[in-house]
């Protein structure tokens, strides 16, 4: 998870000297306590929710020694209002190696916008391909709109080849659905997904077959069967 409209992503910074040998650009981070402590807070509560409730907090901040301590700072403060959440902080290049190598000891982990982006994509393939990765870009406070879409994006260079996988986009779906009512329509979905995926038909990224309207047919059936066609 990450604070999605802050950090290295906020588009702060410019050039300066552009005529001259010694041009120069600047890309700045921007870090506000606002928006640190609303992410923190909701990885803490979804953390919570999770079995295992376990919290990773990827940072660099033994060299980033302004805005990421002021997010390690936030985190220690939020994290007292958590007291049964096991949490952590993990250097990100630390965290790229662990993913790897211990995957099963990693469950809810929340950084910066560009450490996420990174460390998020790689997630994807130790779950089985990025096809299948689903994206909530959500408003905590409900005061805004919700977007859901496949990590994956629009993969224009595979459009009309017949090899998407379209599990990203179905499962971002389910998302949407538990983000807008209690959850008991997007569990009814990933089930019909998942006993498809049990069947063996999967898309080539997952060692199958089936081209994405085959996956999509096959998730249909599974719902009128266990559902009815309403």
């Amino acid at each position: 998870m990450r604070e999605n409209s802050e950090c290295e992503y906020a588009g702060q910074g410019g050039r300066s000297r552009v005529s001259q040998p010694w041009k120069t650009a600047t890309g700045v981070a921007i870090f506000m306590r606002v928006g640190i402590e609303c992410i923190m807070r909701f990885v803490f509560e979804q953390a919570q929710l999770r079995p295992r409730k376990m919290l990773t907090i990827v940072t660099k901040s033994n060299l980033m020694r302004n805005g990421m301590v002021l997010c390690d700072e936030t985190a220690l403060d939020v994290s007292r209002d958590f007291p049964d959440v096991k949490w952590d902080k993990m250097l990100v290049d630390a965290m790229t190696v662990g993913m790897i190598s211990s995957p099963y000891s990693i469950d809810t982990i929340v950084g910066t916008n560009l450490h996420m982006d990174i460390v998020s994509d790689m997630a994807a393939p130790l779950a089985g391909s990025i096809g299948i990765a689903p994206l909530s870009n959500i408003d905590p406070m409900r005061k805004s709109p919700s977007l859901f879409e496949p990590v994956h994006g629009s993969a224009l260079d595979i459009t009309g080849k017949g090899v998407a996988n379209p599990i990203g986009a179905i499962w971002s779906a389910a998302e949407m659905l538990r983000w807008l009512g209690p959850g008991e329509q997007a569990d009814k979905l990933m089930r019909s997904v998942e006993k498809v995926c049990e069947r063996g038909i999967l898309t080539r990224d997952l060692g199958g077959s089936a081209d994405p309207n085959g996956i999509v047919r096959a998730v249909i059936e599974d719902i009128k069967r266990k559902y009815g066609s309403k």
